[in-house]
């Protein structure tokens, strides 16, 4: 089962490197994704979630961009 397509896999990523510029796209893969998946189902969606959050834990964000970023590997 797909969460996310390539595309906004690609986007969630770019923003966990500091581009935010693909952050439109990023939150839109969010909350599609989200919705039907729930935020635990995959790394992007819990970075997602705390970059979006009006007052984001830090430290998780930071766990959940490692893991983002591993993934890419």
């Amino acid at each position: 089962m797909q969460i996310l397509t390539e595309s906004e896999t690609l986007a969630i990523r770019a923003v966990a490197n500091g581009d935010r510029s693909q952050l439109d796209a990023a939150r839109e893969a969010f909350y599609r994704a989200g919705r039907r998946h729930g935020i635990e189902s995959c790394p992007e969606l819990q970075f997602m979630s705390e970059v979006l959050a009006p007052v984001p834990d830090f430290l998780l964000r930071a766990q959940y961009r490692k893991a983002v970023l591993g993934r890419s590997n």
